[in-house]
């Protein structure tokens, strides 16, 4: 058996890990950061996005809003008032996903027998919610106080 000396085996080691982690790197930053502008991507995403408000996972319904909503009401305030005030919207099912002009596609969906619509736009290569498009009136409240936020959501802790 030949000698290999013991700075060489730690080299190769090294750059063998270095290798492993910079495909690792790549492959998971593509995944994360690129969604295809399909009805088929909406509909999934669409879909968890409903489930996650409707059992109050709202971190990432909050991840999942545009930057225009974003501005509207900051992260930590949105998880506190739904921790506070926990959304029963009912089951959501989603009906329809269609394309409209620039860009922008709208989600058809039912809770209880109603028909909602939510519209969705891509944002860096991944599908972003539009709080002010889908539900302008909800600006405001999110402006309001907490007190205001609850009484108009029918809370009790405000």
């Amino acid at each position: 058996m030949a000698f290999v000396h013991p700075r060489s085996r730690v080299r190769w080691t090294l750059v063998g890990l270095v290798f492993v982690v910079v495909v690792y790197s790549l492959r998971s930053h593509h995944g994360v950061s690129s969604e295809p502008p399909t009805a088929a991507e909406l509909t999934l995403v669409a879909t968890s996005f409903n489930h996650d408000y409707q059992v109050n996972d709202v971190a990432p319904v909050w991840d999942r809003f545009d930057a225009s909503s974003r501005a509207v009401v900051a992260r930590a305030r949105y998880l506190q008032w739904h921790r506070e005030c926990p959304a029963a919207p009912g089951s959501a099912t989603t009906l329809s996903v269609r394309r409209l002009a620039h860009g922008w596609w709208v989600v058809n969906y039912d809770i209880s027998g109603v028909t909602l619509h939510d519209y969705w736009h891509q944002e860096h290569g991944r599908w972003r919610f539009s709080l002010l498009r889908s539900n302008p009136s909800s600006v405001a409240l999110y402006s309001s106080s907490f007190a205001a936020f609850a009484r108009a959501t029918g809370c009790n802790a405000g």
